[in-house]
């Protein structure tokens, strides 16, 4: 199995922030990279997110983001 890697642009001096940022956006199970859907929904102004691993099947987190 291949993983691929995620570009991350950001700065990251720690490697307490380098493994935070892999915990978002890899599966804990495998570490294949998560897919994220988004639902936007304009009754209620909110978007929700949902981050899912093709390779396991398992969705890891769920939010609700409200729009201004």
């Amino acid at each position: 199995m291949e993983i691929r890697k995620i570009n991350y642009f950001e700065k990251t001096d720690s490697a307490q922030h380098r493994e935070f940022i892999i915990s978002q956006n890899n599966c804990i199970l495998c570490g294949t990279v998560l897919e994220l859907k988004h639902i936007a929904d304009t009754q209620t102004l909110e978007i929700k997110e949902e981050a899912f691993c093709t390779q396991c099947d398992v969705k890891t987190r769920a939010k609700t983001h409200t729009l201004n």
